[in-house]
């Protein structure tokens, strides 16, 4: 894989060290914005570990819900579902997750099965993702 088809999948300061170049591919999000959460750490300071625990288990009832949604083709509360993890994922700066969860909201109001479908499975790719750059 070319070394470009990684911006995607790193932060900045990773980008940096990795590559030398953080414009590599500027139309792609970085997974986190590495300035939301120097400002979320500044702000929760000690409470800051618990706010990133609080986000990864609500991604993961968030998630469950996307997945059941999508199997019983209910459209309505796959939009919405996708819509507020959108929101969490804007507050916590996981922007790569944020976009996927606003191709999913797209999804869920075309009632498109196909397009669901790749859209929950770039939300899942994407929480996986941010795992380990959040210390989960």
């Amino acid at each position: 894989m070319a070394p470009w088809a990684y911006c995607r999948f790193l932060t900045d300061d990773r980008l940096t060290e990795a590559f030398g170049d953080t414009d590599c591919m500027p139309d792609l999000p970085h997974d986190i914005d590495p300035d939301v959460h120097t400002a979320l750490r500044e702000l929760m300071q000690d409470d800051y570990p618990l706010l990133i625990e609080t986000f990864r288990k609500d991604s993961q009832k968030r998630l469950a819900q996307l997945r059941l949604s999508l199997h019983a083709q209910d459209w309505d509360d796959f939009r919405q579902t996708a819509h507020s993890f959108k929101g969490s994922c804007g507050n916590m700066g996981a922007l790569a997750l944020q976009q996927a969860c606003e191709e999913a909201e797209r999804a869920g109001s075309t009632a498109n099965p196909q397009a669901a479908q790749a859209s929950y499975e770039k939300v899942q790719h994407s929480f996986e993702r941010i795992v380990p750059l959040l210390g989960l």
